[in-house]
């Protein structure tokens, strides 16, 4: 009978050995304290929203390039994770659920206008479908009061600095918003460098926005000024093929005068409709030329298509790849201050990520390091682990800690090796 009883005890033992060995170190998931997740109100309230694994999960279903039937938009949701330094990109994700023939989720990523969607049985919980927004597929323009060209012609928000903007006051437009696309510009056929307007579904009652020629009287370069709730800020008009590409290319309009044209109404998708003739001097010699918007409307990303960033110009690209941080304090989506925290290459996190799959679960840890946090991040998920290490005489050993297991993890004596050359700052500890 004992040695039977041994034999079971011992069998079960093995068993364990055997499932515990199995065990996966890197678990990626939602790390739902890193994510801030705000909703608004038809009226533009803000409220809180708490279900991150249903928000970040959308549009990563088949995606759909179309959005049939007419368009009734409920709610917006955007979730934001701060980096983890102030030189640390800021992750965003805007989910808007909305419904036409089907009903749909459409999603934004980080800093680009280029949206993805797919067709959904039904809405989360948390989507408040008794109010909806009717919103028009393609955006109309309006001519306005005398106020607000009164209101406009008074505005300081057109003297900055060294710029000082005179407005053209009959120059001044509204522009009803339309579901998806952006309004171009072109002056005499050569297109300007930005959109005028952008607009995609939003779950929020959008204002008018106002649009306006103006004109700097120190350099007599022309501006565009835009408005939204009637809170103006500008650019310069500048054009997409710069004839010198390296620089700003101001160029100046001599005694420029401006006459709005336009036939208000909708913009028809992709017609150029005329709104201002530009009148002035160049070489000695009169010119005029015609001001033209078109509406393009906007195109949903197909299966494997990837969004470009709308700030590439300024912003450095980011690489692609797992992230690891090393820290002091608990990162709970509020940015770390430099020195609690060790960030490493993408090179050396997918280094280190290698050798972490390696280590082997165990009932014991160390003692609690310096650094004491170690997080991983790859793409909208992330793990957080408890580092804890135990000297001996010629090596140290390093776990780590899996907090939402409560599990243990050793790394091998070549991990450990790595761990220490990738974060030479535990050999101090």
């Amino acid at each position: 009978m004992f040695k039977r009883g041994m034999a079971m005890l011992l069998g079960a033992f093995m068993l364990s050995a055997c499932g515990a060995s199995d065990i996966e170190v890197i678990q990626l998931d939602y790390i739902e304290n890193q994510w801030n997740l705000e909703s608004y109100t038809k009226e533009g309230e803000i409220f809180k929203i708490h279900e991150v694994r249903e928000v970040l999960e959308a549009c990563e279903g088949e995606r759909v390039t179309e959005l049939k039937g007419e368009i009734t938009t409920y709610q917006t949701v955007i979730a934001g994770r701060a980096g983890v330094s102030s030189v640390d990109p800021y992750s965003m994700k805007i989910v808007t659920y909305l419904e036409g023939d089907e009903r749909y989720v459409v999603c934004r990523e980080d800093y680009t206008n280029q949206l993805m969607a797919e067709a959904i049985d039904e809405f989360p919980d948390f989507v408040n479908t008794s109010e909806g927004i009717s919103v028009p597929r393609l955006p109309n323009l309006h001519q306005t009061s005398s106020s607000s060209k009164d209101k406009l012609m008074k505005t300081d928000e057109l003297n900055i600095d060294e710029i000082d903007i005179i407005p053209f006051r009959d120059t001044l437009l509204e522009i009803e918003p339309a579901l998806f696309g952006e309004i171009e510009l072109e002056l005499d056929g050569k297109a300007t460098r930005h959109p005028l307007a952008q607009f995609g579904p939003t779950g929020i009652e959008m204002p008018l926005r106002q649009i306006a020629i103006g004109l700097d009287r120190k350099t007599s370069q022309p501006y565009i000024l835009f408005a939204l709730n009637e809170r103006f800020v500008f650019q310069p008009l500048q054009f997409e093929e710069l004839e010198d590409p390296a620089s700003r290319e101001q160029k100046a309009f001599d005694k420029l005068s401006v006459d709005t044209i336009v036939e208000t109404g909708e913009l028809k998708e992709g017609e150029a409709i005329p709104i201002y003739t530009f009148h002035y001097m160049r070489d000695g010699e009169p010119v005029t030329e015609t001001m033209t918007v078109r509406f393009v409307e906007g195109t949903l990303l197909k299966e494997g298509e990837e969004p470009d960033s709308m700030y590439e110009e300024w912003m450095p690209s980011q690489e692609d790849g797992p992230r690891v941080v090393s820290h002091r304090k608990p990162f709970d989506g509020n940015e770390l201050a430099y020195p609690d925290f060790i960030e490493i290459s993408t090179e050396e996190s997918e280094q280190f990520m290698e050798v972490l799959k390696e280590a082997e679960p165990v009932s014991r840890k160390g003692e609690p390091a310096d650094y004491r946090y170690l997080t991983l991040m790859d793409g909208w998920k992330g793990q957080e682990f408890e580092i804890s290490y135990k000297q001996r005489s010629k090596k140290i050993d390093i776990y780590l800690t899996d907090p939402l297991r409560e599990q243990t993890f050793k790394l091998s004596s070549k991990g450990a090796e790595v761990f220490l050359d990738i974060f030479p700052e535990y050999e101090k500890s």
